[in-house]
């Protein structure tokens, strides 16, 4: 059967709602002080493309969840409705794929890339503005990235990227090349409050503290949780210490079964009413990575060095941010009733100093 077209010529394409998604996803960017420093100051010779038209593509990229810059740039010769909404009003306008790889080294720059943390930094406080209870309830967790780099026996490609260890779901140990992602996330909406990157063989209990101050810094005083979770993988007296008298927070850490004094000091917490409830509420953390990771290009990491794989998280998890904020793909907890955020097994409990390990 044949079918005729009589869609008039003079009929207007409607533009598909991706677009306007990612114009609500723009607007809500605070990145007027990123746009500036990028800019710079005034120069003769050509002036390239736009600087905003740059950031908007890679924003774009990690929306949409693009493996890489050649799969950003055919994305924009196959929609025009895209390009258009990234300040691209003709395909020979388009960027070339060196013209990318540039400005990611100009976001990766020292100063560059602390405004690419404040854009997201911005976002977090939004989210204690408008979301009741945000950041009351906790969890950290870090996840392992395969740098891009050879893994044999000739010198590695990224000198930076480092080896780590951890066993898989079926128990066997895997050795992967690359960096780790430090993650606080809210256990009630799924959202990130505060990254840190580091090479691949970094202990998670190491950056704990790097994540608790960045969370305190980004917010601006904002972070007062009541509760702090983390797996075994976290158990140490100085970070217990940390979580209750820095923050006023409890720690509901698991304790390894090996750790014999801690079981003895704070063993008890785990019969208090509640308990398990707030320990289940941490495999919300190992939600969110799977979400960053299979929507938001967090594990196509396609640049070398520790500054560049920062920028690169970063921009994965502001990706997340903004859209739940445009409410593109909030979590999906969003929408629940919500629960008390009053504490389940009484008031924090403070660590002595001299408590043991």
């Amino acid at each position: 059967m044949v079918y005729t077209d009589v869609t008039p010529l003079d009929a207007t394409v409607q533009e598909p709602p991706i677009v306007q998604e990612l114009q609500r996803l723009f607007g809500n960017l605070e990145d007027a002080p990123l746009l500036e420093a990028l800019i710079g100051p005034t120069r003769r010779g050509p002036k390239g493309h736009p600087v905003y038209t740059l950031w908007r593509c890679f924003v774009a990229k990690y929306v949409l969840g693009l493996a890489s810059t050649a799969a950003l740039i055919r994305e924009l010769h196959n929609n025009p409705f895209i390009a258009e909404a990234c300040g691209i009003s003709s395909p020979d306008a388009i960027p070339h794929e060196s013209t990318f790889s540039r400005f990611f080294a100009r976001l990766s720059k020292y100063n560059t890339a602390a405004k690419v943390k404040d854009v997201s930094r911005a976002l977090v406080r939004r989210f204690y503005e408008d979301k009741p209870g945000f950041g009351k309830r906790v969890a950290i967790d870090s996840t392992t990235l395969k740098g891009w780099v050879n893994g044999g026996k000739s010198a590695p490609s990224d000198k930076q990227a480092k080896w780590s260890v951890k066993k898989n779901t079926h128990g066997k140990e895997e050795f992967i090349l690359g960096y780790k992602l430090h993650l606080m996330v809210d256990c009630e909406y799924e959202l990130a409050i505060a990254a840190n990157v580091s090479p691949g063989n970094t202990h998670d209990v190491a950056r704990a503290s790097n994540v608790l101050r960045e969370a305190r810094f980004g917010t601006k005083g904002s972070f007062q949780p009541a509760y702090v979770m983390a797996d075994k993988g976290y158990s140490s007296r100085e970070l217990r210490t940390l979580i209750a008298r820095q923050y006023g927070a409890t720690p509901v850490i698991d304790i390894p079964a090996s750790h014999k004094r801690a079981l003895a000091t704070y063993g008890e917490q785990t019969t208090l009413p509640g308990y398990m409830a707030l320990k289940k509420q941490r495999t919300a953390v190992e939600r969110v990575f799977s979400r960053l990771k299979g929507q938001c290009s967090l594990n196509r990491i396609t640049v070398r060095g520790l500054r560049k794989v920062t920028v690169h998280c970063y921009l994965s998890l502001l990706s997340m941010q903004v859209s739940a904020i445009a409410g593109r793909c909030a979590s999906a907890h969003s929408s629940l009733p919500r629960k008390s955020a009053e504490p389940l097994f009484g008031q924090p409990l403070l660590v002595p100093c001299g408590a043991p390990q």
